[in-house]
C-alpha cells in the first residue's frame, strides 16, 4: 500500500538540490516581466498601426464609393434623359400621325355627307 507521508530524508533547514540561488530568481522572474511588458507593448504599437492601416483603406474604399455613385447618377441622368427626348420625339410622331387620321376621317365624312 502507498504510503501519503512526506519524505523525512529532506528537512525544511536543508537546501534541495533544485533549488536557484536567491539572486537568480528575481532576476528570472525580472527578466520575464520585461520581455512581457516588451511584448505587449509590441501589440500595442502593431494594432495602432493596423488601425491606421484599417481607416486609411476605409477612407480611400470610401472615396471610390463616392466617384462611383456620382459616376453612376451622371450615366443615369443621362440615360434618363435619351429616354425623355425618345420619348418626345414618339410622341410628337403619334400626334402628328393622329392629326393625319383625324383630317383623313373629316374629309372622308365631308365626302360622304356626313357632318358630326
Amino acid at each position: 500500500m502507498a504510503s501519503n507521508q512526506a519524505d523525512t530524508g529532506i528537512s525544511l533547514n536543508e537546501k534541495s538540490p533544485f533549488s536557484t540561488s536567491e539572486k537568480q530568481v528575481p532576476a528570472a522572474l525580472s527578466m520575464m516581466v520585461d520581455s512581457m511588458t516588451s511584448m505587449l507593448e509590441r501589440a500595442k504599437i502593431d494594432l495602432e498601426n493596423a488601425d491606421q492601416r484599417a481607416r486609411a483603406d476605409l477612407e480611400n474604399l470610401d472615396q471610390r464609393a463616392r466617384k462611383d455613385v456620382a459616376l453612376l447618377d451622371q450615366k443615369a441622368r443621362e440615360d434618363i434623359q435619351k429616354v425623355d427626348q425618345k420619348a418626345r420625339r414618339d410622341i410628337a410622331i403619334l400626334d402628328k400621325r393622329a392629326r393625319e387620321d383625324h383630317e383623313l376621317l373629316r374629309k372622308v365624312r365631308k365626302s360622304r355627307g356626313l357632318t358630326s
